[in-house]
């Protein structure tokens, strides 16, 4: 299989989720908690590397906007829903919505580690009450790509010192980029995408310190490790709290000393400054989910980097333990 065709089905992948309006919301809206025939329930498939702002517009369009008219409520009352003012719940925790879909799902499902995959997944949908104190405010397809890009200008710098690939794209190119990814398009974003980090031979890793830049490899990895705070003391059936992970973000270099491949064990010692062996013992009683895969640890980063990245070109690893 070739890197494109790995990417791209890597793009591909989805959640099935299950939405539900909240019962507070429902009565506010319809005067009931129970909804109208047939949206009680919404169902639809989320692609794991995209944000949820990206998908309100579809939920408000294709469910809640007919739900409304059905029941006459928009016509006597006047009642609107704005996509800025929807946001997600999962077991009481309101989801935040400039992380990718995926990293949220490895995140807080507590059983997705043991291959016990919660699906559908089955989440809250409010319209009222946004939680300010929680969750970004006011999210909105455009403030999302705004942020989107300030992501990827960010994992720019971190691979080549600079933000110079992306800030030379033309306007043109940057909504290409953008479009893409808001519609799920993969020919759309990947065009644009292998301009900014153009695939290398990744045999040429193992090189001196002055051939790196000749042979157009990254100077650093752009990642970040999520880890839930004490979560020794954790038991299987606990629902993690996503205020709890702790979130590590730390340049990691594609070698050690000697030109020997990181790998994924190294990068996490890295991060988290671990040179002792309770260290390794604890590395043993983890696993380290990417893109809802359980990732061997000896695994090289520039191999995880090249096919498992998310779309902000972060490779976004989530550390949970299996014990």
């Amino acid at each position: 299989m070739s890197q494109r065709a790995a990417i791209q089905k890597v793009w591909d992948g989805m959640i099935p989720i299950e939405l539900q309006l909240a019962a507070a919301d429902a009565i506010e809206l319809l005067a009931s908690a129970v909804l109208p025939d047939p949206f009680q329930t919404f169902y639809m498939l989320i692609p794991r590397i995209n944000y949820l702002p990206f998908i309100t517009g579809r939920v408000k369009e294709q469910w809640l906007d007919p739900m409304l008219a059905l029941s006459g409520v928009r016509a006597v009352d006047g009642m609107t829903i704005n996509e800025s003012d929807i946001w997600f719940e999962y077991n009481g925790q309101p989801l935040r919505w400039h992380y990718p879909a995926g990293l949220l799902y490895d995140m807080l499902v507590s059983n997705v580690a043991h291959g016990e995959p919660e699906l559908p997944w089955s989440l809250t949908l409010h319209v009222r009450k946004f939680p300010v104190r929680k969750l970004i405010p006011q999210p909105s397809t455009q403030q999302m790509r705004d942020m989107f890009m300030a992501m990827i200008k960010e994992a720019d710098f971190i691979r080549n010192g600079s933000t110079k690939r992306v800030m030379d794209l033309a306007k043109s190119d940057q909504m290409q980029l953008l479009d893409g990814l808001e519609a799920h398009s993969f020919e759309k974003y990947y065009a644009i995408h292998s301009i900014i980090v153009p695939l290398h031979d990744a045999k040429a890793v193992v090189v001196s310190s002055g051939s790196k830049a000749r042979s157009g490899l990254p100077k650093a990895i752009p990642l970040k490790f999520y880890m839930l705070s004490g979560q020794e003391d954790v038991k299987d059936s606990t629902q993690p709290d996503i205020s709890l992970f702790h979130v590590s973000q730390l340049p990691v270099p594609l070698t050690k000393e000697g030109s020997e491949p990181m790998t994924v064990a190294d990068a996490f010692r890295l991060s988290y400054e671990i040179t002792d062996t309770s260290g390794n013992a604890f590395i043993t009683n983890c696993a380290c989910l990417c893109q809802g895969i359980a990732i061997p640890w000896e695994t090289p980063i520039t191999w995880l980097t090249d096919n498992l990245f998310y779309a902000d070109c972060f490779l976004h690893l989530v550390v949970v333990n299996v014990k």
